[in-house]
């Protein structure tokens, strides 16, 4: 009697087994389960072939395939006038990174060249330290205001050298308007220590 209860008892702790083993296998994994974005276990269960993601957005940014968007391409203008090193008035390029102006482009020649193009033998005429007091347009001319350093050191030739900077620098951004050069609001008849006499308007 004791070994029929024991072989009952037996198979059926084997037949339970069975059973379970079954079921949860037929359970423990399923193609359309989702697991949430909070679930500690969201970033490796979803590497699981099958798995559906449950939220596009929630996705790591490695997993996102939007396009990055293209560089904006660099564009280039001749902006202002300096000496080459075999003195020739050259036009020079800058970048364009903002919207281009006539008095953007005479703080730029005021500014002189830069790094790059000095040590390409660019150079200017014009002293350091001026500075662009005002601009004012009218309908068939163009009053350029400075201050009195523009006229200050060099000779005659380095103060004709410099109107010419000037001049050339405000036509290549306005065309067929004349140029007046006014020094702290005066209008100039005379620059420079040796009295350099200035045609009026610039040419």
């Amino acid at each position: 009697m004791g070994t029929f209860f024991r072989t009952f008892f037996c198979c059926l702790i084997i037949a339970v087994s069975f059973i379970a083993y079954k079921y949860f296998k037929s359970e423990s994994y399923n193609p359309d389960l989702s697991v949430n974005s909070n679930n500690p276990v969201y970033n490796n269960y979803n590497k699981f072939e099958g798995v559906k993601k449950q939220d596009k957005e929630t996705l790591p940014i490695e997993d996102k395939m939007d396009e990055i968007p293209a560089e904006k391409p660099q564009k280039y203008e001749y902006t202002c006038y300096f000496y080459s090193g075999s003195g020739k008035l050259v036009p020079v390029k800058r970048e364009y990174t903002v919207e281009q102006s006539l008095e953007n482009n005479i703080e730029m020649l005021l500014k002189g060249p830069t790094i790059k193009e000095s040590q390409q033998g660019i150079y200017s005429e014009i002293p350091k330290n001026v500075d662009l007091i005002s601009v004012k347009q009218k309908p068939d001319a163009i009053i350029v205001n400075l201050t009195s350093v523009f006229g200050q050191g060099g000779g005659s030739q380095s103060v004709e050298n410099r109107v010419k900077q000037l001049s050339k620098t405000v036509k290549n951004r306005v065309k067929n308007k004349k140029v007046y050069l006014y020094i702290d609001n005066k209008e100039v008849e005379y620059l420079g220590g040796e009295g350099i006499y200035i045609n009026q308007p610039l040419n």
